[in-house]
């Protein structure tokens, strides 16, 4: 599995059939980049509706290429046609990956209001993106994207995330928008190897 980082908690995993899926593209990289810098792109997913998370600036190119787009029914309902509607406890593929979601919830906002819907996929039976849960419900992955900032999230939380996951790999993402330091994350964390990526760099792993 190659994995490559790009602004706030967009990936883009290459899985082992070789196909790329690009996770949470919000507009921290939509602004900033163009979605050919990214390279082929075979599927798109979103975890929630936020707009680090979910940038509607591409969603219109990647239909147009026939990129299928999965998210949840409130990203759904925003897109309109075109989306494929993912339910919590789903197991479905995409471009011929295994992907499962998992209903995992919102960490709370800044004033302690719950957030939007928000699902966690586990793709390719590997990586565990899980937006912006910081309660996992027991889903464990060998690699997770660990949020590490956020509304209510503390370097404490994503050492549980870590510990809960059962991951072997962190890869810290969430750090654009609520500040944090993930090289400082990684001293803290030591239960895992914690791969810090900048945007635009990739691990095999």
């Amino acid at each position: 599995m190659r994995i490559t980082k790009y602004p706030q908690s967009c990936l883009v995993v290459e899985a082992g059939n070789g196909a790329r899926l690009l996770l949470d593209a919000g507009f921290h990289v939509t602004r900033r980049r163009a979605l050919d810098e990214l390279g082929s792109i075979d599927a798109a997913l979103y975890t929630h509706q936020h707009p680090d998370h979910f940038g509607e600036e591409w969603v219109g190119p990647l239909l147009e290429r026939g990129v299928p787009v999965f998210a949840n029914a409130e990203v759904s309902a925003m897109i309109g046609d075109g989306a494929t509607t993912v339910v919590a406890g789903a197991t479905f593929e995409a471009a011929g990956v295994p992907v499962a979601a998992h209903d995992l919830p919102h960490m709370p906002m800044v004033d302690g209001r719950p957030g939007p819907a928000n699902l966690g996929f586990v793709v390719d039976d590997r990586l565990l993106h899980p937006g912006d849960a910081k309660d996992l419900r027991g889903v464990v992955a060998e690699v997770l994207a660990t949020p590490i900032a956020g509304p209510s999230c503390s370097a404490r939380d994503a050492y549980r995330m870590v510990e809960a996951s059962g991951a072997r790999v962190s890869v810290p993402v969430h750090y654009d928008h609520f500040l944090a330091d993930p090289a400082l994350f990684a001293k803290q964390c030591p239960i895992a190897e914690v791969v810090v990526l900048a945007d635009g760099e990739s691990t095999e792993i």
